[in-house]
């Protein structure tokens, strides 16, 4: 839904206090906006929303009273009262006598002119004399053209007429200012009404564009928790701009506040902090995030973040010391916050960076707060790993960067690998490879292959829910199959049953009526040993595992594949039975 507010809240309160009558605009403005106002009532209102449309007002007469005064030009009519009607008609008379006299002077004397045109001065009608005959033409000068060579008069004969135009004119103005003010006071009437539905349609046009936007990105309504999930998420801009989004999957358990997340550079980790970020304060704002089922965020009280260059020249504000102000304040929050920290103390130097780092880490889990952080540090990584109310997070990488935000195991920043595929010189990359402390490249490699382990394990995982998936809906449809088997038997044994009772009520009227003669009896006996006969009961037979046996009931043989509580489970192409010992037979001693 989209509708166009007239003014801002209050603005037309104000309005009214500050001026004595409205405009012929903002008259037509709102007249408008009541007619939209009416329209949106009489199209939700058979809907399911109908309630909210129904609190609206009616003004229906004011829209009238303004079309009466007020034409399509935006003009007050002439008929809006008889008194502008008269003002106008003796001004129409009036005119129309200057413009005679005027044209007939023009005809007459047509050499004294520069243009033979009627021409207007200051409100008032002038003829366009020639300088050199400024004498000849008796009356008022009003200006002069530019070049200097022209006069414009208002000639002695249309002076008195031109004096009751003014007349007329301030007649007219004052008027349409009392017919204004009327109208301005029917609105003043209503005003209280209008500001409620102003931001009544305002809410629901902010209700609408949260559906709108739901719709669009295929959002979830948000489920409010105290962990965070997010399953398969993304931050709509970046829906927009790429057409292939690596969805974010994060999941911080309730004893695990804080996560620092690494990786290489243009890996996504500060993709990962805004998203998080947006998702949290779409929530709080009653908006649908775009996420999966079974998502959840804790409602967080404030949110801080230290994202980008904070360096300002002109509040002599270094990059460090911007950092720095933006944590001290997310550090002095009181209340329960998510905190977002991108590169954490990366702009100073190694040793006091992570120093600082730590305890900034430290003091954000003594006050409970939640905390994503990103960051290159190797010791921070170490660190967060003691941690167990923390817990390492990172961007993969395989040979370029996947986007893919892999939790539990921290990842390396792989520059040197990236800077070789981005073509940098490869005697710059073999010198890169000297420098590089051999503990940590050894640790480096440790998270690498320690991340390659995690791909392979979360694969089989996926690979074995699969599985399970295709067990349970193959175990559903078996047992759809035998219910519908065992709801068409039991129909089966219904018409029969109805079928027998009416054949034995036959039979008993026959008996009576002919008495027991021999081949009624005789047929009365055929017929019960044929409706009452007993099935045999089958012995129980208790195969081995792995032995082929033939399931009575179907007709068909499978294998035995386990033994649970005294039933055997019985494979048939794919599907699998769970049968009692009395229901299969050897298959062998079939044959």
């Amino acid at each position: 839904m989209q509708l166009s507010i007239p003014i801002e809240p209050r603005r037309l309160e104000q309005e009214l206090k500050a001026l004595p009558y409205l405009g012929i605009e903002s008259l037509i403005r709102l007249k408008n906006w009541f007619i939209s106002v009416s329209s949106l009532k009489k199209r939700f209102s058979g809907s399911s929303v109908s309630k909210y449309f129904n609190r609206l007002h009616d003004y229906q007469s004011i829209v009238e009273k303004i079309d009466a005064d007020i034409d399509e030009n935006g003009e007050i009519k002439d008929r809006a009262s008889h008194e502008l009607l008269s003002v106008r008609t003796q001004k129409r008379r009036v005119k129309n006598s200057i413009q005679e006299q005027l044209t007939r002077i023009l005809n007459n004397r047509s050499n004294l002119f520069s243009d033979g045109h009627i021409l207007q001065r200051n409100e008032r009608y002038v003829l366009p004399v020639k300088r050199n005959f400024k004498k000849d033409i008796q009356g008022i000068v009003h200006s002069y053209s530019n070049s200097g060579e022209t006069v414009f008069i208002e000639p002695m004969e249309i002076t008195d007429d031109s004096a009751k135009l003014v007349e007329l004119n301030e007649r007219e103005k004052e008027e349409i200012e009392r017919l204004l003010k009327i109208l301005t006071g029917i609105v003043r009437m209503q005003v209280d009404d209008i500001e409620h539905d102003i931001e009544t349609i305002i809410d629901l046009d902010l209700l609408f564009a949260k559906v709108r936007f739901a719709d669009e990105f295929n959002a979830t309504m948000p489920f409010f928790s105290d962990s965070l999930k997010i399953v398969n998420g993304y931050h709509p801009i970046l829906n927009r701009v790429s057409e292939h989004v690596v969805p974010l999957n994060l999941k911080m358990d309730v004893e695990k506040k804080i996560l620092l997340i690494s990786g290489p550079n243009a890996g996504g980790k500060t993709v990962v902090l805004k998203t998080v970020g947006l998702l949290v304060l779409m929530a709080k704002c009653g908006m649908f995030i775009p996420v999966e089922e079974g998502s959840t965020v804790p409602f967080f009280e404030e949110v801080y973040a230290d994202i980008g260059d904070e360096q300002s020249i002109e509040s002599c504000l270094s990059t460090f010391a911007g950092h720095i102000k933006q944590i001290k304040e997310a550090l002095e929050a009181k209340r329960h916050s998510l905190v977002l920290l991108d590169e954490l103390m990366s702009q100073t130097s190694v040793e006091e960076g992570s120093a600082l780092a730590i305890a900034i880490l430290e003091e954000f889990a003594r006050k409970n707060h939640t905390v994503l952080a990103t960051t290159h540090n190797e010791d921070l990584k170490i660190f967060v790993s003691r941690r167990p109310d923390m817990m390492n997070g990172g961007m993969e990488f395989t040979d370029t960067p996947t986007y893919r935000l892999i939790l539990g195991i921290p990842q390396p920043s792989n520059a040197i690998r990236l800077a070789r595929t981005l073509g940098l010189n490869g005697n710059v990359i073999k010198s890169a490879l000297a420098h590089v402390d051999k503990d940590k490249m050894s640790l480096n490699t440790l998270f690498e292959d320690l991340s390659k382990e995690l791909k392979l394990v979360k694969e089989e995982r996926q690979r074995l829910s699969i599985v399970s998936r295709d067990y349970e809906s193959k175990l559903e449809t078996l047992n759809t199959k035998k219910k519908k088997e065992l709801d068409e038997l039991k129909a089966k044994y219904k018409r029969e049953l109805i079928q027998t009772k009416r054949s034995i009520e036959k039979m008993v009227k026959d008996l009576k009526r002919e008495g027991p003669k021999p081949e009624t009896i005789h047929k009365m006996r055929s017929f019960f040993e044929e409706k009452l006969h007993v099935e045999k009961i089958h012995e129980p037979y208790h195969p081995r595992i792995g032995e082929m046996v033939r399931i009575r009931e179907l007709n068909k043989v499978g294998q035995v594949i386990e033994q649970h509580a005294g039933q055997y489970k019985i494979g048939l192409d794919n599907i699998y039975y769970w049968v009692d010992p009395r229901e299969v037979e050897s298959a062998e001693e079939t044959k």
